[in-house]
């Protein structure tokens, strides 16, 4: 299974609401994929982190880099060509990141 995959399927088994990819293949020479996805609660925003990872590494994918593990608002995972973002509802409109990304192709979910 690919990578963008698995992290998409990790966060929608946890429900967390609002994920959206961003294809920057064509964008960034960083990465690949740009993941955004919001958690209801603290709990299910630090849950996440660890369901990402479990996917992972089940696959034997390389765990991420993680910023933001003390954070109660945002958590950032870095796993090299796929940069996740799991924000809290007000975390996210304060940020309004989509803002920044509107003239890139978001990827269809159900075609992954």
């Amino acid at each position: 299974m690919s990578k963008i995959k698995l992290i998409v399927e990790a966060l929608d088994n946890l429900k967390l609401q609002d994920i959206v990819v961003y294809d920057m293949r064509e964008r960034s020479p960083f990465f690949d994929y740009f993941v955004l996805s919001t958690a209801t609660n603290t709990r299910q925003l630090k849950a996440a982190v660890t369901h990402v990872k479990d996917h992972l590494s089940a696959e034997k994918y390389p765990m991420p880099a993680i910023e933001g593990t003390h954070s109660n608002a945002w958590i950032l995972m870095d796993a090299k060509d796929i940069v996740v973002n799991i924000f809290t509802a007000e975390e996210r409109a304060f940020y309004n990141i989509e803002k920044m990304w509107m003239d890139v192709e978001k990827i269809d979910l159900a075609t992954l």
